[in-house]
């Protein structure tokens, strides 16, 4: 079961993938998630405000995983009656400095009342500077943001990363 789901809740069909760690590989993973969420019910924007979530996470682990030959990244989608959880898992390397730059971006969120805040903020700190280092930043806080979504993550044994992002459903029909 994936985290933070109700288990007292009828779920509906979700997906599963294993998707290579390779840029096509992820860009080919937006339609099959898309899909999945509008079958489970929810509506267009809420599908692709998911999709983009789900393409975001699968981004990071491309940029950050460490992978052996032949590994794939796990991404799981799962829709309750009250919450879609998106949940990516990719290797991480050991004392890898990403993952504590990813553990001090997730608690630097956590630190807003609003995600709306942490996004502005990070869009300043982003406008300020040259765009040459190839990376902006933006995708946890779009998350959070734009993706309505709360997320968590946990390393296991085997250096493993789970990255899980939790979408409440707030509609009353939901």
């Amino acid at each position: 079961m994936v985290s933070g789901q109700d288990p007292g809740t009828q779920e509906a069909p979700g997906l599963d993938l294993r998707v290579r760690p390779v840029w096509d590989a992820v860009k080919a993973a937006w339609e099959p998630c898309r899909s999945a969420f509008a079958s489970s019910g929810l509506d267009a924007d809420e599908a692709y405000q998911l999709a983009m979530v789900a393409q975001e996470l699968l981004e990071n682990a491309v940029k950050y995983g460490a992978f052996r030959t032949g590994e794939e990244i796990t991404l799981a989608l799962h829709v309750g009656q009250r919450e879609a959880t998106i949940e990516v898992r990719s290797r991480v390397g050991v004392d890898d400095a990403h993952l504590r730059r990813f553990d001090l971006a997730v608690q630097w969120i956590r630190g807003f009342q609003d995600p709306f805040e942490a996004y502005v903020e990070r869009l300043k700190v982003v406008s300020a500077r040259p765009y040459a280092a190839g990376e902006s930043g933006l995708g946890l806080t779009r998350i959070a943001y734009e993706g309505r979504c709360a997320i968590d993550f946990f390393v296991d044994e085997g250096n493993v990363l789970a990255v899980s992002a939790v979408y409440r459903r707030d509609r009353e029909d939901a």
